[in-house]
């Protein structure tokens, strides 16, 4: 696929972190049983990363703003901005587990265009753009076309959202938390995880996930009560 020059901006800058994440992760990996400060070489090593992204996206953009997920500010509809998670999955990040990535969502006019998600451990790339479908690398990737609860793999967001579902003991090794949204919703876009589901979904740090979801042919369900949140296929859901 030839990528846009808003894809190629947003993964130039997302490989340029990776270097300092893959360099940090490894650090991070040493000093697990040390007794230096790993929170505040953590916290150092996001602000290193937030520096970079900015500058990088800003110089490329800088017509356009540009908000990190845990901002506040009030983001205008007509606005034209970059909505970036620096590092999804933190605490795996901190503890040397290698399971995060970061991602970043181009919206304009209120609507997200593109986005990406960039698996720094595993170089894989993934990224959409509107009405073009979903990739990982330059490979056209969908949603998972399973449609039975005994053979799913599903992703929850936390361990408690296993009591808002009457599980089965022979369908309960099917349930897992990996501890980050934007990867979980990577992976559903490409079909290895069948349903992710959220509780009080954070739409701020799964923005770029669910436009992949949905570019690759997913859907997003609520159920009546706001209870929890599914990030699924059709078929899917009408077995659930």
């Amino acid at each position: 696929m030839i990528q846009s020059s808003n894809i190629r901006i947003m993964s130039s800058a997302l490989l340029k972190i990776a270097k300092i994440l893959r360099r940090d992760f490894s650090e991070l990996e040493k000093i697990q049983n040390s007794k230096q400060n790993v929170e505040k070489f953590v916290f150092k090593s996001i602000e290193n990363i937030k520096e970079s992204i900015n500058i990088d996206l800003v110089k490329a953009r800088p017509e356009a703003k540009l908000f990190f997920v845990e901002d506040e500010a009030e983001v205008q509809q007509r606005d034209f901005f970059f909505l970036v998670d620096p590092v999804s999955g933190v605490k795996n990040y901190s503890h040397g587990i290698s399971y995060f990535a970061s991602s970043i969502a181009l919206i304009i006019d209120g609507k997200v265009i593109a986005s990406i998600i960039y698996d720094p451990i595993r170089d894989e790339m993934f990224f959409a753009e509107k009405g073009k479908g979903a990739y990982l690398n330059n490979s056209r990737i969908r949603v998972s076309s399973n449609n039975q609860r005994s053979r799913a793999i599903f992703v929850l967001e936390s361990i408690d959202l296993i009591n808002f579902f009457n599980i089965q003991d022979e369908i309960f090794e099917n349930f897992r938390v990996f501890g980050s949204s934007s990867l979980d919703l990577a992976n559903t876009a490409n079909g290895k995880i069948d349903c992710y589901i959220s509780k009080n979904l954070n739409f701020q740090k799964t923005t770029a996930g669910l436009f992949l979801v949905k570019e690759a042919g997913g859907v997003l369900h609520q159920d009546k009560n706001n209870r929890y949140s599914m990030v699924t296929n059709n078929n899917m859901i009408s077995n659930l």
